[in-house]
């Protein structure tokens, strides 16, 4: 069962749980490694699981990729660091060359090389590829840097997307993200599954000894992350467009929170372990510019800004929350969820955040990226049946209210917050005090549909679909498709585009534009167009 454990008992769990990743970031780290010796010859393809680039900047971004010849087989990489060189260009065939440099990719980080690129010009697109063992070459990766902070900026284009169950389906609404231009994909979680992809949709036969149970070990979230990373539309989304991704909690373990696991029976010091362990894996696998720290936690929130267009706050809502107050699942609301000191983000982030509000003054549009939905949703309100959903916003009332005031105060009408989770479509007004009808809209919410998770199945229309009338303040829901929001900010409006895979069964199945919405200007809520 589920113990106490005292913060200096938890510290030194914290660290046996990271132990060797700060050496392996040091090690990687040492400019002397990367050139030392031959190159090394690794027989086969070492970029199976392609490249990525993230959270760009004015002068650059952070360029990803992990060799793994082998990669469903513990990566197939020899047990010491290897040389990789990296290259940015103007232009797609890598012939007008702006940067290049070398790069160590260390086993203590299943050979992942994350190189954060500065000296660029801002608002540019580049291109870049990584190269090792002699002539082997990666793929080309395009992104575009960010324009300068006081660049008055028209236009900035963003995907939302989320949950991506490898085993629910294929990824056409990533393959339909490839191919639009945006600026920057928003990942708000569920990059990853922890259950065993053994029974999949895709017809796929796996090692079953490798793949079987739930994803506990470092070396199996490892696997895991294989597993994504080699399907071919996810990495063409990653070569077409930067990412900034953040996770919510199937990267560890279905609705946990914090240090306090989602089943009994499970300790927490085996937990801290474990959710070490799949932060590791998370950070070994998408293109991050915070390493992980040595008491096994890793920063996710973070900020991006766009010129004077946008800031973008995103926000991790799983690492530092307490356990549910009311409990896991569904229940009516308890005192407990009412307690002002009740905090989703913890003490520290949310003092991070009310500074990233003040620094959010200025910029046209201030958008919140999140993992939860945080609009209010009473289910069977009214009646001896009514209770929420406690994993998200709804079981942390108190923390969100304080949220909500720290965007109110910006007093400009430009909020705007992005989330997932819900394997469903939301467009929602958000409110101080959702239970009155004349409260003023504070921000818009867009809740991304799942990218495959849940497959074709429609469980959610059903379930949710007779509670949204009694949830005025949610203006739009479909909990039947998987798709993606393509969000244009403009100096005045947002217009905001729901587009819909016809099924997640087939890879190549079309992608359709099902709903527009825009949001005007110092008018929060958004109208069907």
């Amino acid at each position: 069962m589920r113990g106490p454990v005292d913060p200096e008992s938890r510290r030194r769990l914290l660290r046996m749980a990271w132990q060797g990743t700060g050496a392996a970031i040091a090690l990687a780290a040492m400019p002397g490694l990367a050139t030392a010796g031959p190159r090394p010859r690794l027989g086969r393809d070492p970029f199976t699981l392609g490249i990525a680039a993230g959270d760009p900047d004015p002068q650059g971004a952070v360029l990803w990729t992990r060799l793994a010849p082998d990669p469903l087989n513990g990566g197939g990489m020899p047990s010491r660091a290897v040389s990789v060189r990296w290259f940015v260009a103007e232009d797609p065939g890598m012939r007008r060359l702006v940067q290049r440099g070398v790069a160590a990719a260390a086993p203590e980080l299943a050979h992942s090389v994350h190189v954060e690129v500065n000296g660029l010009r801002p608002g540019r697109d580049y291109y870049y590829r990584f190269a090792c063992d002699g002539d082997e070459e990666s793929a080309v990766g395009h992104f575009r840097t960010a324009p300068l902070l006081d660049m008055q900026l028209q236009q900035l284009r963003l995907a939302l997307c989320t949950c991506q169950a490898w085993n629910s389906g294929y990824y056409p609404v990533l393959r339909d993200i490839a191919q639009s231009d945006v600026d920057l994909v928003l990942h708000a979680g569920d990059y990853l599954y922890e259950y065993s992809p053994l029974q999949n949709a895709r017809g796929r036969t796996l090692d079953a000894e490798r793949f079987s149970g739930e994803t506990v070990s470092l070396q199996r979230y490892r696997d895991q992350y294989a597993l994504y990373k080699l399907d071919p539309d996810l990495q063409a989304a990653h070569a077409a467009h930067a990412f900034a991704v953040i996770w919510d909690d199937h990267e560890v373990q279905n609705d946990y929170s914090g240090i306090h696991p989602e089943k009994p029976g499970v300790s927490t010091e085996d937990f801290i372990v474990r959710r070490a362990a799949a932060y590791r894996a998370f950070y070994e696998h998408l293109p991050m510019r915070s390493a992980p720290t040595g008491n096994g936690g890793l920063r996710v929130h973070r900020r991006l800004r766009y010129g004077d267009l946008a800031q973008l706050t995103l926000l991790d809502c799983r690492q530092f929350r307490p356990a549910n107050p009311c409990g896991v699942g569904e229940s009516p609301r308890c005192d407990a969820a009412l307690d002002p000191r009740m905090s989703m983000l913890g003490a520290g982030q949310e003092a991070w955040f009310a500074q990233s509000m003040a620094a959010a003054q200025g910029t046209r549009w201030n958008v919140v990226v999140q993992q939860l939905l945080m609009a209010q949703l009473r289910l069977d309100g009214g009646t001896p049946r009514e209770r929420f959903w406690n994993d998200a916003w709804d079981g942390y009332p108190a923390a969100r209210k304080r949220l909500l005031q720290a965007l109110q105060a910006g007093g400009q009408g430009n909020a705007i917050v992005l989330g997932g989770d819900w394997h469903s479509s939301f467009v929602n007004d958000l409110k101080l005090d959702f239970d009155a009808a004349n409260a003023p809209v504070v921000a818009t919410e867009f809740i991304a549909p799942a990218i495959s998770s849940g497959g074709d199945d429609t469980p959610y229309g059903p379930y949710y679909g007779p509670s949204i009338p009694q949830n005025p303040h949610i203006r739009y829901f479909d909990g039947d498709r998987r798709g993606w929001w393509k969000l244009q900010l403009n100096r005045q409006t947002v217009d905001a585009e729901l587009r819909f895979a016809d099924s997640v069964l087939r890879a190549d199945a079309p992608v359709r534009t099902a709903a527009r919405f825009q949001l005007a200007h110092g008018r929060p809520g958004a109208l069907p167009v």
